[in-house]
């Protein structure tokens, strides 16, 4: 009897197919049942608390047997109590989670452990370290934001060019700590040229603070009508509220990962990497949404979904620590 080499390979692919998911199966059942074991996973991050109870809870309610602690705060604060415990061998957390600039630092360091997620096919390139030091969890997009009392949508400036025009002087505020949206602007028009612009731009009299929601405030209350970088998830939040503000849709769209990590050493292992799991699955990307993020993962769209849909991404790329440090120091000068 003759058998078709079509038919052969198909019977071996099918049979490859179904060693791997039994493989994988495996490997699961092994990771849950020593995560058990473990019973807990402390996680660090940077966004708020609230944000981080709503992940505990959702997170327990999968995974009863694993108790979610974590320790919730700034990225510059967070960064330096972890770099302090790193070198006191404290070695707290688990999990580290904040912008992809500080995990970055921590890589560098040694101070991350490498792990391939089983979900990170859900994300792009841009979105997951090809090492597998750190994967996406969701997007901060910056972009500018108006008074909607002072401003009309159509007065408002359709890219960044427009913001050297001598009828924006003295009308513009600036965050301080935005060093992401300063990366992104010298990404994207090239170094000398994103230089020349920023020159240009702190001759404009530009009010600068340090604090977005505290820029937001400022602006609303008619400080000036324009903010140069703002996040649009916390401009969407008080929207509900009735307040006075929008962002404006601009082209190119300037994201950045806030990133998910194992830490290298660490006391609950397959915890923490059943909670990094989650977070990067469908269930825990929508558990994001429901917080107002911006989902990293492809097939879960943020709220509302025009934050993502019909926007043309430019993703900030991470640099080290060195490259950081020196753009924020040049920001800082233009802009301070």
């Amino acid at each position: 009897m003759k058998i078709s080499v079509a038919w052969t390979f198909a019977v071996l692919t099918t049979l490859c197919f179904a060693n791997t998911a039994i493989g994988q199966t495996k490997e699961r059942a092994k990771l849950m049942e020593d995560a058990k074991k473990e019973g807990k996973v402390m996680v660090y991050v940077s966004s708020n608390a609230s944000d981080a109870r709503a992940l505990e809870s959702a997170f327990e309610k999968k995974y009863p047997f694993v108790n979610m602690e974590f320790y919730s705060s700034g990225k510059d604060a967070l960064l330096t109590r972890y770099m302090l415990e790193a070198r006191t061998g404290a070695n707290l957390a688990d999990v580290y989670q904040s912008s992809v600039f500080p995990i970055m630092n921590l890589a560098e360091k040694g101070l991350l452990a490498r792990y391939f997620s089983p979900e990170r096919d859900g994300y792009i390139e841009a979105l997951r370290d090809k090492d597998g030091y750190w994967h996406a969890t969701y997007l901060n997009a910056v972009t500018m934001a108006y008074n909607s009392r002072m401003l009309k949508p159509d007065e408002v400036p359709n890219g960044y060019p427009e913001l050297l025009q001598p009828k924006w002087k003295g009308k513009m505020g600036f965050v301080l700590s935005h060093t992401e949206w300063y990366f992104a602007m010298l990404q994207w028009m090239g170094e000398e040229k994103g230089r020349q612009y920023m020159e240009a731009l702190s001759k404009q009299n530009i009010q600068s603070r340090i604090g977005s929601s505290l820029m937001n405030q400022l602006m609303m209350a008619g400080e000036f009508p324009l903010l140069i970088s703002q996040y649009p998830t916390g401009v969407e939040e008080l929207k509900k509220t009735g307040a006075p503000i929008d962002w404006v849709p601009m082209d190119p769209w300037f994201v950045y990962p806030i990133g998910i990590a194992v830490t290298a050493k660490n006391s609950h292992p397959a915890a923490a990497r059943l909670y990094v799991d989650f977070i990067l699955s469908e269930e825990g990307q929508t558990s994001l949404r429901q917080l107002s993020r911006i989902p990293a993962r492809k097939d879960v769209l943020p709220n509302p979904p025009r934050l993502m849909q019909g926007r043309k991404l430019f993703v900030i790329k991470p640099a080290s620590s060195a490259i950081y440090n020196k753009y924020n120091g040049e920001m800082l000068r233009y802009f301070r």
